[in-house]
């Protein structure tokens, strides 16, 4: 990969320099801290995430039912989908940030701290509002904090990790962050509706992620940015050309099908439960806590093994592949079953086919990014397929629930994991 435009970290398996003995148009390389890294970045993806989504698999939904169970739906899809559009927003810039950052503490780490305290104000704004504005204010503000932190850790895979053991630990990654729902669900339900509710579980969870981010060595930048920042670069942020580079089109596409199809299974899982299946308000968080448990078990019966296995054989593509048709078929399950029940084998099967995505996108797409050097930028953009359809789906889900249903917008989410399948099956690079 061309690194001539930026003094930037090898990356690979290079020898890097010792630490004290770093020439001065290098930073710190990969091998700096050879292991730590390899549990460190999917521990710490875990913590942040056990911050980030209470409130939105439980205490937002639960919240403006409180307020007003008539226009619960709607509003949740308002909230969701206005928050979504600032993490589609505050997501490839905070990437394009974090890779031109000179900071003496490291290009990522800066980021990664400001970004979850500032989010961690939004969730107490969320928790004391006292209308349904305020709420939306708190989750912009979440999402724009957060999602800072993430693109700048999810940066660290490619920063940190050699290529040979990139699918083992992008699979760990992905699995820090669903099982990170299940604990985040797990701590609400310990609490009575409430402010403790609220706040402690995204305590924990910055706990967590301080705790194994701060010992990290981060890239370190001694360089100033060939490209001027300027609103073209802004804008930049937020693209790349796809007939340039149509590996990561296509990855981005498949991307954006799967995060949907789980997406329309997630975000609206606690209104269903209560509009669909009878279920009391107060009842819902612990009801949650067990259809993401069952989720998850899903992924952790196939993520970790699929991941060393995509290593071991060389091959993402058709990890992928099967991954969608399983996740279309746990989706049909929760659309038809009516009831509980029927939603946590829906939810197994559901999380089983997203552990085998889970296991090899991430390192898919980190094979296929174009330069080293904005790294943070590309994955950035490619964050806006995991942000976009957090916005799209409350946008359309009102009328497909109007008119199909919960249902319909469950089967709705079956076809665009199919349709994931088969855009996967035009990257050429990786196998």
């Amino acid at each position: 990969m061309d690194q001539s435009r930026e003094s930037v970290a090898p990356l690979g398996d290079a020898p890097a320099f010792p630490l004290t003995e770093l020439p001065p148009t290098t930073s710190i390389g990969i091998n700096a801290q050879p292991r730590y890294p390899m549990f460190a970045v999917p521990i710490a993806m875990f913590g942040l995430i056990v911050a980030l989504l209470p409130p939105l698999l439980v205490t937002i939904a639960v919240r403006l039912n409180e307020m007003n169970p008539t226009s619960a739906a709607g509003n949740v899809s308002l909230v969701l989908g206005v928050g979504a559009f600032f993490a589609f927003v505050a997501n490839p810039i905070g990437g394009r940030l974090s890779d031109r950052t000179m900071s003496r503490f490291g290009m990522r780490k800066p980021w990664i701290i400001v970004g979850v305290l500032v989010g961690y104000v939004g969730i107490v704004l969320i928790a004391t509002a006292p209308g349904v504005t305020m709420i939306l204010v708190g989750w912009a503000i979440t999402q724009i904090g957060f999602n800072f932190a993430l693109a700048a850790l999810i940066a660290m895979l490619p920063d940190q990790i050699s290529a040979s053991r990139r699918g083992r630990v992008a699979s760990f990654v992905s699995l820090a962050q669903n099982v990170g729902s299940v604990a985040a669900t797990f701590l609400v339900q310990l609490f009575p509706l409430g402010l403790a509710q609220n706040l402690v579980p995204s305590a924990v969870g910055l706990v967590i992620l301080f705790v194994f981010l701060l010992p990290m060595h981060d890239r370190v930048r001694t360089e100033k940015p060939t490209e001027t920042f300027n609103l073209k670069t802004l804008f930049g942020s937020f693209v790349f050309n796809p007939k340039k580079h149509p590996d990561l089109g296509w990855a981005w596409l498949t991307r954006f099908c799967l995060i949907v199809a789980n997406t329309t299974a997630t975000s609206y899982l606690t209104v269903y439960i209560i509009k669909d299946l009878g279920v009391k308000t107060a009842d819902a968080p612990h009801l949650v806590f067990q259809a993401t448990l069952a989720n998850a078990l899903g992924i952790v019966l196939t993520t970790a093994v699929l991941g060393w296995l995509s290593d071991k054989l060389g091959r993402r593509k058709p990890f992928v592949v099967v991954s969608a048709i399983i996740a279309a078929v746990g989706l049909s399950i929760i659309a038809f079953s009516g009831s509980f029940n029927g939603v946590l084998l829906g939810e197994l099967i559901l999380g089983a086919g997203m552990g085998s995505f889970l296991a090899v996108e991430l390192a898919l797409i980190s094979d296929v990014l174009p330069s080293d050097a904005d790294s943070g930028k590309d994955l950035g953009v490619v964050n806006i397929a995991q942000a976009l359809p957090q916005s799209l789906v409350p946008v359309g889900a009102p009328a497909a629930v109007a008119v199909f249903g919960y249902p319909g917008l469950f089967i709705g989410g079956a076809i665009f994991g199919i349709i994931g399948a088969i855009s996967v099956t035009r990257v050429k690079k990786v196998k």
